[in-house]
């Protein structure tokens, strides 16, 4: 079936290498070359690179360009497959292709539509986690779906840790229900209809504050939720002064009895910090301009008192 594909991220490109086995991807849609890595230098993104490497023909620019819709008319597209482009394609373009558009999303919709489903699954415990294929409609995240599957880690999973096993499962997904596609063989159902529908919005620095009042469990899988970007934090005092600490992992558990949230004490050679309703290890964290080390290593190195604010 030939089929164009749309996406940006490494987790993207996984998922073309994957479809690339058994359809023909005719065209790839992607982001523009962008500044990237330390030297900011432009560069293509991951998606362009294994579209190269598979020798797919590149169009880098909005799928607003009528030069796109020509190009997918010129290579006679069946069919649309999309996973974490970034931006909506139109009702025109979805028009377009007999066999219409289908969507790779890391959730199981109607929870979270929006732009960051992984970290609303954390933030949920788990309870919606795992991948949805569905058919592009013009509302967001929206339209029937084709294929679910639940996933629940066997141990709590930062964002990326998560990003990549759903990556994993995603990518196969995806292949499977394009090949019902391409047989005719789908059977698409509606979204449920759920109360209290909550979206997946981008998690910015100021959101990821973390705040020690709240009750343990909360704060400990917003750390994970946070991970690898843009990373929870706080403001350490520390004596008269002040210190940026990122949380890498935070770890369950503790016999110290209750205290100020923020607190923070030694307990049979670890680190904790004292939430609402318990103590959480300081497993990993991040000092300002220091590597990420074991809260206990940190407090070893800290001559005073010292709590989060």
């Amino acid at each position: 079936m030939r089929t164009v594909f749309a996406g940006s991220t490494l987790q993207a490109a996984e998922c073309l290498e994957e479809i690339a086995k058994e359809q023909d991807v005719c065209l790839v849609l992607t982001r523009p070359d962008a500044p990237r890595g330390r030297g900011r230098k432009q560069a293509p993104n991951p998606v362009k690179e294994k579209a190269k490497e598979l020798g797919i023909e590149v169009f880098d620019s909005k799928p607003s360009d009528p030069d796109f819709s020509e190009k997918l008319k010129e290579k006679k597209a069946e069919c649309g497959a999309v996973v974490a482009y970034g931006r909506l394609i139109s009702p025109e373009l979805l028009s377009l292709l007999d066999k219409g558009w289908y969507n790779l999303h890391f959730s199981l919709l109607p929870y979270f539509r929006g732009s960051n489903p992984v970290a609303a699954c954390i933030s949920d415990r788990y309870a919606h986690c795992g991948v949805t294929v569905f058919k592009l409609t013009k509302g967001l995240d929206e339209g029937p779906w084709l294929l679910k599957v639940p996933y629940f880690p066997p141990s709590p999973l930062t964002c990326g840790e998560l990003t990549k096993e759903l990556t994993e499962i995603g990518k196969k997904a995806l292949a499977m229900a394009l090949k019902e596609v391409e047989e005719g063989k789908e059977q698409l159902r509606a979204q449920e209809d759920e109360p209290d529908l909550r979206y997946a919005g981008k998690i910015d620095k100021p959101t990821a504050r973390i705040d020690f009042s709240l009750p343990r469990e909360e704060v400990f899988y917003k750390v994970l939720a946070c991970n690898p970007n843009p990373m929870a934090w706080d403001e350490a005092e520390i004596g008269e002064k002040t210190a940026y600490v990122k949380f890498d992992r935070l770890g369950m558990g503790s016999a110290l009895p209750p205290s100020q949230p923020g607190s923070i004490k030694r307990f049979n050679g670890k680190a904790f910090v004292c939430c609402k309703d318990g103590w959480l290890e300081l497993s990993e964290i991040t000092p300002a301009s220091k590597k990420k080390m074991s809260g206990e290593t940190w407090l070893r190195g800290i001559r005073g008192e010292v709590k989060f604010l």
